[in-house]
């Protein structure tokens, strides 16, 4: 029964450090601009771990959610990475991440832009964040 009880205590903490990252990278979502001038989404988050470690992650998850990687520094904790844009005849749109030291844990920051005449729905923009951040690891 203290193993079941345990098992219970465990995911349930788990769960909840989930949504308080899901919250965090919510609170932390902004989005400027217009349609013709552009657009910049940008959020925060702070997760545990080192910021090596931090970064390896979610260097990996960019990857795995289809960017290409264009330049990395684990040294300064940076990532840019591109996606095509539909019908955006060539057109680029870039991702930026930083992973920064935040006393016990890491700051991940990431900066999406979207050119004029491009654009991406706003949720699908945050969901694209948090899945990021979820899946990179937990929240200090």
């Amino acid at each position: 029964m203290h193993k079941m009880i345990l098992a219970t205590v465990l995911v349930a903490s788990a769960a909840f450090a989930q949504q308080s990252l899901a919250a965090q990278c919510d609170a932390n979502f902004t989005n400027e601009g217009s349609f013709f001038k552009g657009h910049t989404f940008k959020t925060t988050a702070t997760l545990k771990g080192a910021p090596n470690d931090v970064f390896k992650a979610v260097y990996q998850q960019v990857v795995k959610e289809g960017w290409t990687i264009s330049q990395a520094d684990k040294e300064l904790g940076s990532i840019t990475a591109t996606q095509t844009v539909s019908y955006g005849n060539g057109k680029t749109a870039p991702l930026n991440a930083m992973v920064e030291s935040a006393g016990s844990g890491s700051k991940v920051s990431f900066v999406f832009q979207l050119s004029g005449g491009t654009s991406s729905p706003e949720e699908a923009v945050k969901k694209g964040f948090c899945t990021l951040l979820s899946t990179a690891g937990p929240e200090a």
